[in-house]
């Protein structure tokens, strides 16, 4: 790794923050990606930041600054609203993404705009997720004008209602790229209503394409399982979010 992570807390929330080489000797202004489970993304990122930055040297990606968030309760932040647990083992949703989103876009925003050089243009923000961390990425689209890309990890899209609400819910923001990741064998061995995870994101493609046009929403399938194949996953989202357009 050529460039350096930094640890901060927001709110009591612990923060990783990636710099790209150079960052303290320049003095341009770069564009940022948040991305959630923060604490777990950091550790997919030094997997394959030495590719990410040979891409930043071609020119083939774009310097970014990556913001890993690290979540109190995920089961309840990354989800829209209020639901029942599919599994005896996880509490009930408690759907507190409105407050989680908040804190997005005006707290963490803030303090990442006011102490480093990072684009304050939508265009130049980012956002991405892995299963629930994936469907509060969605959902952002529902609820502000914050990010002009997005990118989903097998998306938990079988959560209660979330068709439904996609389909006849306005959008906030309209103007958008999308990129989802599915794996085909998402929901195998499950007998909740988890085991249809793949039909859901095909429905979900579908929907979003009528909504913001097929040439700005991709559906990328893998053949893996829900928890499988994730720091190729992170690599081809990250590719996607990087990448110069």
């Amino acid at each position: 790794m050529k460039g350096s992570i930094l640890t901060r807390t927001v709110d009591n929330r612990e923060i990783y923050i990636y710099l790209p080489e150079g960052y303290d000797t320049s003095d341009k202004t770069y564009p940022v990606v948040y991305a959630h489970d923060g604490d777990k993304l950091i550790r997919f990122l030094k997997g394959i930041i030495d590719e990410i930055e040979e891409g930043f040297t071609s020119g083939n990606l774009e310097e970014h600054i990556i913001v890993g968030i690290t979540p109190f309760d995920r089961l309840n932040e990354y989800t829209p609203w209020a639901a029942k647990s599919n599994h005896e083992r996880f509490h009930d949703f408690e759907g507190q993404g409105d407050d989680y989103l908040e804190f997005l876009s005006g707290d963490l925003q803030d303090y990442i705009e006011r102490e480093f050089r990072v684009s304050s243009r939508k265009e130049g923000r980012k956002i991405m997720g892995h299963s629930l961390g994936a469907l509060i990425s969605i959902y952002s689209v529902f609820k502000n004008n914050h990010y002009g890309k997005i990118a989903s990890i097998c998306a938990s899209q079988w959560y209660h209602n979330w068709i439904q609400f996609i389909r006849e819910e306005d959008l906030i923001n309209e103007n958008f790229k999308l990129m989802m990741i599915a794996g085909k064998k998402e929901g195998n061995g499950k007998i909740t209503i988890q085991k249809d995870t793949p039909k859901f994101s095909v429905m979900s493609y579908e929907i979003m394409r009528e909504r913001i046009g097929e040439e700005n929403v991709e559906l990328v399938w893998d053949e893996y399982d829900h928890h499988e194949n994730l720091l190729n996953r992170h690599r081809i989202a990250l590719a996607f979010l990087l990448r110069k357009d």
